[in-house]
């Protein structure tokens, strides 16, 4: 699972030298680089009750390309591009797709038996950053059953088949530009277990810490995380200090999986500002201001089945939070199913099924429904 990275998940950003042997000079390096990419159609439609409806597609191609290690150094670049085919309202393609095109990742890394460093723009997964970046990851690999990551950040995008954001700076309560820092520990002293502890900084935003422990084998896993911001208040403001609890039960029987979580937020300040730089923990598609929100009780249930090429899965979530002093209930039901049709092209459908308090913030009150269709061929 995504969330729960393990060790060695947490070094998959540097895995060219794992795939690639060694070449022996740079030329080679070069020549020895591996291209890989994405041809998908992406396409979705909102019901939006009495609001205005939804929806637009579009294809979008990707393309990267890797080169070997040399001296323990690699580069990779990588593109996102895509264009409107249509739409169903004047504007509904550019309110999500900002930007037709971007060069997703540009960087040079280094790595040895004892450290990695990667500089430059890519995509960065940690419990509260995530998204590509333009920044630094350095990992220290020498302590045994233990890594230790630092990052640093100053420009983000989310770019991803159905969103294409612009690379922006990261604004702070001033109006200024601020960058993010994280120091992130992950100590595995028997298989499946991880403790995770984390700390990261954004200037005039906040800092924020926390502690997420995991264990995992073939049959279950559990998660505890618990995290807090201190919240910077520049020019007098008094935001709030924010906080989050994650408990979550997984099992796996055969083809099924199935899992049980619980999230809960301070009853004053919400998560604060510990999503600024991205997140990990909600799974929801449209309920994350709910999950997230003042004095938030989320419970949510998962179960999945695969069956050869096939993935069917179905995620209820019900989340209670405070809207101006009112208790609201808002309600997600997302069912999903992914077929690889061949060994390279494979199909996706998600339905989710909204039911929203009538006050709540999200949607102006309106229950609403999203259908997702995607067509992704890789090479």
């Amino acid at each position: 699972m995504k969330r729960n990275i393990s060790i060695i998940a947490s070094l998959a950003i540097f895995s060219v030298t794992s795939v690639f042997a060694e070449s022996n000079s740079i030329e080679e390096a070069f020549k020895n680089g591996k291209t890989s990419g994405d041809i998908s159609v992406h396409y979705e439609t909102w019901d939006n009750g009495s609001n205005k409806d939804y929806g637009f597609s579009t294809p979008s191609i990707g393309l990267k390309f890797e080169t070997d290690t040399f001296n323990g150094f690699s580069a990779g670049v990588a593109f996102r591009g895509n264009t409107e085919t249509s739409e169903e309202n004047n504007g509904d393609y550019e309110e999500t797709m900002a930007e037709n095109g971007n060069v997703t990742e540009a960087y040079i890394q280094y790595e040895n038996d004892i450290f990695a460093v990667k500089a430059g723009r890519q995509e960065m997964d940690l419990e509260w950053l995530s998204d590509y970046n333009d920044g630094v990851i350095a990992i220290l690999k020498a302590i045994p059953y233990t890594t230790l990551t630092a990052g640093y950040t100053n420009r983000q995008a989310e770019i991803t088949l159905d969103t294409h954001d612009k690379f922006h700076r990261f604004e702070n309560k001033k109006g200024d530009d601020s960058a993010g820092f994280v120091i992130d520990g992950k100590i595995e002293p028997i298989k499946g277990l991880v403790f995770n502890p984390y700390f990261y900084t954004a200037d005039d935003i906040a800092d924020y810490y926390g502690l997420k422990t995991t264990f995992d084998n073939d049959l279950f896993g559990l998660t505890a995380h618990y995290a807090q911001t201190n919240e910077d208040n520049p020019k007098g403001l008094n935001d709030k200090d924010g906080d989050i609890l994650n408990l979550e039960a997984r099992l796996n029987v055969n083809d099924f999986n199935f899992m049980i979580g619980y999230i809960k937020t301070d009853s004053d300040g919400g998560i604060g500002s510990l999503d600024s730089l991205g997140d990990n923990i909600d799974q929801t598609e449209e309920l994350t201001d709910a999950v997230y929100g003042i004095d938030a009780k989320t419970y949510y249930l998962k179960a999945a089945y695969t069956y050869k090429d096939l993935e069917l899965s179905a995620l209820y979530t019900h989340s209670k939070h405070d809207v101006s002093t009112k208790d609201v209930k808002d309600k997600e039901l997302t069912l999903a199913a992914s077929y690889n049709i061949t060994k390279q092209l494979s199909a996706e459908l998600i339905y989710t099924d909204a039911n929203i308090d009538k006050n709540s913030d999200l949607n102006d009150g309106e229950d609403f429904n999203k259908f997702v269709a995607n067509l992704t061929y890789s090479f």
